[in-house]
């Protein structure tokens, strides 16, 4: 798909792509009185939606429906303007959506908490109903419901998964199927785009298996057991040579022992409030500012190829992620100040 293809598509993006908000309307929102924030909002491209919702005041689940399908109208605006391999990998893309519905109906179903509230409008595309899982009566019989490809990756988990209880089993299984589709379809570009994709994805690929690494360190897996969770793609990071960190006493080593200068210095920047908040999250957040950041470099220049509807698709879903996370603080009466630390501008 050359320039000339592209054209169509990029000009519907680069309309939109004006449309983003900006780090000021976004310091606009979170600073705005729980009371001034809808009417902000809805000076912005979500007004449509939000209207359709019929909000009247914050209602941080029902902004977050609208906001959702407002995000699955751009993947299908991109869908319905490529074709062939191009058209595909999209399709492998949006997937990622549906299944981050599954891995939400899986974690309520797996700690007995309530089912999600929100889910990513994708059944009508996929006519994969998984929001209908929710009413099953345990783990497995949502596993016996589900349409393959998820069910046959489950199923062959669940056993490791009833012997461990770490959830991490069955999204790690299902991380690797996505992101083999993904990579599958990748392998089937052009080699501009493949090589514009695998510079955007295998970073993210790559962040994924560094967090793998992470989330098996703190959680004690052993050394021989953690290389089987790693995705088996990666782009920066060398598997041989990764060897060092998995072996590593302890966490602090574990990040200093990465071959990836990148990915060393960003989690080392963050080192200090993973120690004090006691969590992952502090890296996790990190290494995706660092992605992010990638892909508005990607962007610089307004490219047209494959790499702009990626970048335009990736920042669209961050900046919804950000209004939904303004919307659960309006509703909750979270200062600007806290809001600002779990806000990724």
């Amino acid at each position: 798909m050359g320039v000339s293809k592209y054209a169509y598509v990029y000009a519907r993006i680069r309309a939109r792509m004006c449309e983003l908000l900006d780090e000021r309307k976004l310091k606009e929102l979170v600073d705005a009185r729980s009371t001034d924030f809808l009417p902000l909002l809805m000076d912005s491209a979500y007004k449509e939606k939000l209207t359709k919702e019929g909000l009247v005041a914050v209602n941080a689940s029902r902004i977050e429906n609208a906001l959702n399908e407002e995000l699955i109208d751009q993947y299908m605006m991109v869908i319905r303007s490529t074709d062939g391999v191009i058209r595909d990998f999209f399709v492998e893309l949006l997937r990622q959506l549906e299944v981050k519905n599954l891995k939400a109906v899986i974690r309520a179903k797996a700690t007995g908490n309530t089912a999600p509230a929100t889910f990513f409008p994708v059944e009508k595309f996929f006519r994969r109903h998984i929001s209908k899982l929710t009413e099953t009566d345990s783990l497995e019989s949502l596993i016996k419901r589900l349409d393959n490809p998820y069910r046959q990756v489950l199923d062959e988990l669940l056993p490791e998964y009833e012997k461990s209880k770490r959830l991490f089993v069955l999204e790690n299984a299902l991380d690797a199927e996505l992101f083999g589709a993904i990579w599958h379809k990748t392998e089937r570009l052009r080699a501009v785009d493949k090589g514009i994709v695998q510079n955007i994805i295998g970073t993210e690929f790559d962040i994924v298996n560094v967090m793998t690494l992470l989330r098996c360190k703190s959680g004690g897996i052993a050394e021989a057991e953690l290389t089987k969770y790693f995705l088996p793609y990666a782009y920066t990071l060398d598997f041989d040579a990764v060897n060092d960190s998995i072996y590593a006493e302890n966490m602090n080593s574990a990040i200093q022992l990465l071959p990836t200068p990148a990915y060393k210095d960003v989690l080392s920047d963050a080192y200090s409030a993973y120690e004090a908040e006691g969590s992952l999250v502090p890296f996790e957040n990190a290494l995706r500012h660092y992605f992010f950041m990638l892909v508005k470099n990607t962007l610089r220049g307004y490219p047209i190829n494959i790499g702009a509807a990626i970048g335009y698709l990736y920042l669209k879903e961050l900046e919804i992620k950000n209004l939904s996370t303004i919307a659960v603080c309006k509703e909750n009466d979270l200062s600007a100040e806290a809001t600002l630390k779990i806000v990724m501008m």
